[in-house]
């Protein structure tokens, strides 16, 4: 757990100093954005739904340049240990990598982006408060970051707010058609005379 946190820790510093994408590319104007999760990824709401609402919403039609489409990989969701918190401080973490491509389909650019809800607070407080936390609002605030990481690492900076997404509305559980049993049939006329 330990080498996680200096992981995260430094990949955070190394994103503060990588360059803007534009910097490389020139201008460019997200067309399209494609979202999947990797087959580990486990969350308390529809992380998917809530990350496409957001990325969306920020990048797609904002900024004029060449024609790109993203493609994002969901790679990691975590939440807030009670034992780390309490022992060395521990956030909400959703990891996503991103791949930049043009109308071509050629790679532009590839980038790791780790969004995290570090406000809350750490220690005996902390612990508690991640065992209470609410999840929706936790996976709600983790979109809306990432959004707003991957908007800072494609432009530099952030142009608006994040909109907050909506939760995607929970469908009861389908019950299992009910099981009919035939009728007996009448014994045919003259059976059994």
């Amino acid at each position: 757990m330990f080498r996680t946190v200096i992981a995260v820790v430094g990949l955070l510093l190394l994103a503060g100093c990588a360059k803007p994408l534009v910097e490389t590319t020139g201008p460019i104007a997200i067309r399209r954005v494609d979202i999947e999760t990797s087959p580990t990824l486990r969350s308390h709401t529809d992380v998917l739904s809530l990350v496409q609402q957001t990325l969306n919403s920020q990048l797609v039609g904002t900024h004029q340049g060449r024609v790109t489409d993203l493609d994002v990989t969901l790679i990691g969701l975590t939440y807030k240990n009670p034992v780390m918190s309490l022992l060395v401080g521990d956030s909400n973490r959703l990891a996503a990598t991103v791949v930049a491509r043009d109308e071509a389909g050629t790679e532009l650019g590839r980038f790791d982006v780790i969004a995290i809800d570090g406000h809350i607070v750490n220690g005996v407080v902390g612990a508690v408060v991640s065992v209470a936390q609410d999840k929706a609002r936790v996976d709600r605030a983790l979109a809306r970051e990432l959004a707003s990481q991957v908007e800072r690492r494609i432009y530099g900076k952030t142009s608006r707010k994040v909109m907050t997404p909506e939760l995607a509305p929970r469908t009861a559980p389908v019950a299992p058609p009910a099981r009919t049993v035939p009728a007996a049939r009448p014994a045919p006329a003259g059976a059994g005379v």
